[in-house]
């Protein structure tokens, strides 16, 4: 489908600029070169600025340019879900829950920002920047593209100079070399009859006798297990470590026999940013959301600081109610989701008690209490088992492995604070005086932050 086209910019398109790329495009399968010959008529030769972008369901998509290429792509309905998957495969380990930054310097894109400031920190590599911003740009001129033939997109264009994390591009991708990225991976889609289906879908299980019957009983609760973790077609791809396209066709024999639905997930909260305000001095003041600054948290304050409370669980949603009735009680709130991470982490910012969930993928919650365990600092920490089953053997294996409580979901604020009064029984203190500092630990609130 076309787009319908709002212009905001004062530029004029150099037509005889871009005559060869859309011969050159033209040659292709016309689903994908429609997408790219509206986009490049929209593109003057130098421009700098965005594209904005959006479907009939509201739906928005951000698309950058420098000096006519592209830098940066975000949106659509799994915006944050995206990006922290993208950026797990290419820096595995950098734990996101504990980063910390000064808010004023982001302009357009947190995610972006995240990216770069790492570089200038030298926490990552080049390769690696670049790596995150070629597969998103990729994965969103692919969803671009699906929507392009499956809808109508509008399209603002805005001509700028984009500031801050934005002015100095690490990667500028022409409209040429962009397109030739996603060309293959459209058509290949295309050919395994795939164009209806997004792999931002996430499967859900229909009929799960049927299933088992077609399965091994191995293959079928390793499959349900994951199933049930509610992750897109992509996320599912990425922990499998499978390709992306020969999975879902795979799959999708189930979806045309009805054992398993396709369906659409809301994106992850996100990334609960540490705010720093660089310009307090001589008290630093930190505001939290539900995260912990790593360098605050490995600060060697002993006698009356506030307790650091972890809680590892893939859900985000539990890790947010966990961070509110935590905060509420007064204490520092961490929540990690990636159980591959989870180990690190812990040895990383050492909190006083963890709160730790059973089930999750890759690693399940005995086995990450095991490895804590063998660490000596933590031999007396109360690490708190999560779950949602009442089974004896599940208490018995949990005691195995050295938990120090067993409690079942739902969690409320009781529950949580019968567990500090049980393990936490020293005052909770929130100031520490030194000859030269005086670092304070206000509450947690709220973060807001810039488009995606």
């Amino acid at each position: 489908m076309l787009f319908f086209e709002k212009y905001c910019i004062k530029n004029i398109v150099n037509q005889n600029c871009i005559d060869g790329v859309l011969k050159m495009i033209t040659k292709t399968k016309q689903t994908t070169a429609g997408f790219f010959k509206h986009l490049i008529r929209l593109i003057p030769k130098q421009f700098s600025g965005k594209l904005e972008l959006q479907n009939t369901e509201e739906q928005k998509w951000q698309l950058y340019f420098n000096r006519g290429c592209l830098t940066w792509a975000t949106g659509g309905n799994n915006a944050w879900r995206r990006w922290r998957r993208i950026f797990t495969q290419f820096c595995p380990f950098i734990c996101l829950e504990a980063l910390s930054f000064y808010t004023h310097d982001v302009f357009e894109s947190w995610q972006y920002y995240i990216v770069n400031i790492l570089l200038k920190q030298e926490k990552i590599l080049l390769s690696q920047a670049i790596s995150i911003i070629n597969n998103t740009l990729v994965e969103v001129l692919f969803d671009l593209i699906q929507q392009d033939n499956v809808d109508s997109l509008q399209v603002t264009s805005i001509s700028c100079d984009l500031q801050a994390e934005m002015k100095q591009p690490i990667l500028r991708l022409s409209i040429y070399e962009a397109f030739e990225k996603v060309k293959p991976i459209w058509q290949s889609w295309c050919e395994a009859n795939l164009c209806n289906y997004s792999p931002n879908l996430a499967p859900v299980l229909k009929k799960p006798e049927t299933l088992k019957k077609h399965t091994s009983t191995l293959i079928y609760k390793k499959f349900k297990a994951l199933i049930s973790k509610q992750l897109t077609l992509r996320d599912l791809a990425f922990y499998l470590k499978q390709d992306l396209l020969s999975m879902t066709k795979k799959l999708i024999h189930y979806v045309t026999q009805g054992i398993i639905q396709l369906t659409a997930l809301p994106d992850i909260p996100p990334l609960a940013i540490v705010k720093i305000d660089a310009l307090a001095n001589p008290v630093k003041k930190i505001k939290k959301s539900n995260s912990l600054s790593l360098e605050t948290a490995k600060n060697p304050i002993s006698v009356g600081r506030t307790k650091l409370i972890a809680c590892i669980d893939d859900s985000p949603m539990i890790n947010k109610v966990m961070g509110k009735m935590i905060t509420k009680s007064g204490y520092l709130f961490i929540g990690i989701e990636k159980s591959t991470l989870a180990l690190s982490t812990v040895v990383q910012v050492k909190p006083d008690l963890i709160f730790l969930d059973i089930e999750m993928p890759v690693i399940n919650g005995y086995e990450i209490c095991r490895k804590i365990r063998k660490i000596p600092n933590f031999k007396n920490t109360p690490i708190v088992i999560l779950t949602g089953r009442e089974g004896m053997i599940d208490w018995v294996r949990a005691q195995f492995v050295g938990c120090s409580e067993f409690i079942n979901k739902p969690i409320n604020q009781e529950k949580i604070e019968a567990i500090f009064n049980k393990y936490l029984n020293s005052e909770n203190t929130k100031y520490l005086d030194s000859d030269k500092t005086r670092i304070k630990f206000p509450v947690m609130e709220s973060l807001v932050p810039a488009n995606c």
